[in-house]
């Protein structure tokens, strides 16, 4: 078959008057490929936020990308200048990149991603605060790489999960993030196959995919490490246990690890509940008197306000999860706002290189929380 010559206009990060053969089956691919940029009105390029910086384009693909080629001062002055044009990344350019490093195959990039609320509350991502922080957060920088965000429901009434899955196919829909379920050991009857996928945290047992979660384990540790430092040497531990399974125990890991290095006297068990219940409370506190009660829930933070315990002044208390930074209680920043940016950014890497259906070895991204020092502890030694 006689070859067709195609020369491409300067788009984005492709070099100037790129010329490549293409054969007459590949060119409607590569027409699809480059429909969207085309079509769309004219965009900031890199060589007109090169322009204005006085550099190369090069430089500042570099910068963009975040990549050590230039220095944190030139990096920031480029991305600064590209937020003032208004530079957005054009999914076509991807789109045709992708194209041009594997010719073999049909290498469709999309342009939306779909956020996937797989509980039975239909507006569980909007009421739950870290759930609506990882959305936010997810949203923001899905723009910020070009993309559009959208919210479905897994639940959606008269609309089975094959029917689902086909409106997203025929809406050209390839990147799922699938939101937490709020209860453990979920399963989805999903036909995977022709997506990419991105779970938050464990709830989602099947299908087995890619995930991204808080480091549960490395967070107690450091929380107590700080504990530490201020003087507590007496933790008291309290979990509800829907939320123990919601992250496969790794807080409870942490605090049965450290109590089994801890002498004797220092020994406090931990208190579980799923329904809270004052007096069990109240009996274990009395029994046990901890320096410090640390919890994944501000139940018993609340619990000891209404018993009439001074805190930090009687005992402290650390909370395993902070929902917000000006939270009024010490404990460890989640940084929801953080893994929502991370699951975008797994689920592009994974569109681009063209990882669709399960993978055969799922991988992780655990973030780590950070120490936020409150009223509610003091240093004791």
């Amino acid at each position: 078959m006689c070859p067709l010559t195609l020369t491409l206009s300067p788009i984005d990060t492709v070099a100037s008057n790129v010329s490549r053969l293409f054969t007459v089956n590949e060119l409607p691919c590569l027409l699809a490929a480059l429909n969207l940029g085309c079509m769309s009105e004219k965009r900031v390029r890199l060589k007109d936020i090169a322009e204005r910086a006085g550099v190369t384009p090069m430089a500042v693909s570099y910068a963009l990308r975040g990549a050590p080629n230039v220095s944190e001062e030139k990096r920031k002055r480029i991305i600064k200048i590209a937020e003032e044009m208004g530079y957005v990344p054009d999914p076509a350019v991807s789109r045709m990149m992708s194209y041009l490093a594997g010719r073999k195959g049909t290498r469709v990039f999309q342009n939306t991603i779909a956020l996937l609320n797989t509980s039975e509350d239909s507006r569980f991502v909007e009421r739950e605060v870290l759930l609506a922080m990882f959305h936010d957060s997810a949203t923001e920088r899905a723009e910020e790489l070009g993309y559009h965000l959208e919210l479905f429901w897994y639940h959606q009434p008269r609309t089975s999960p094959q029917r689902l899955a086909g409106i997203l196919k025929s809406r050209g829909i390839e990147g799922i993030i699938l939101s937490s379920s709020g209860k453990a050991g979920t399963k989805l009857d999903f036909d995977c196959s022709g997506f990419s996928f991105v779970a938050l945290g464990d709830t989602i047992v099947e299908p087995r995919v890619n995930r991204v979660m808080e480091f549960h384990f490395n967070n107690a540790f450091t929380l107590l490490a700080e504990l530490k430092a201020l003087g507590y040497r007496k933790f008291g531990f309290v979990f509800n246990e829907d939320v123990q399974r919601m992250h496969a125990m790794r807080h409870k890991a942490a605090a049965l690890c450290h109590l089994s290095e801890v002498a004797q006297e220092l020994y406090v068990p931990i208190y579980e509940y799923k329904d809270w219940d004052d007096g069990g409370f109240e009996t274990w506190y009395q029994e046990n008197r901890p320096e410090v009660v640390v919890s994944n829930r501000p139940a018993a933070w609340d619990a000891l306000k209404r018993l009439g315990v001074a805190v930090p002044e009687e005992v402290g208390f650390a909370q395993l999860e902070l929902f917000e930074d000006g939270a009024k209680v010490a404990g460890m920043r989640t940084r929801f706002n953080l893994l929502g940016r991370a699951a975008v950014e797994q689920l592009v890497g994974q569109l681009h290189s063209r990882e669709l259906g399960l993978p055969s070895a799922p991988k992780t991204v655990k973030m780590e929380g950070s120490w936020l020092g409150g009223p509610t502890v003091r240093k004791i030694r």
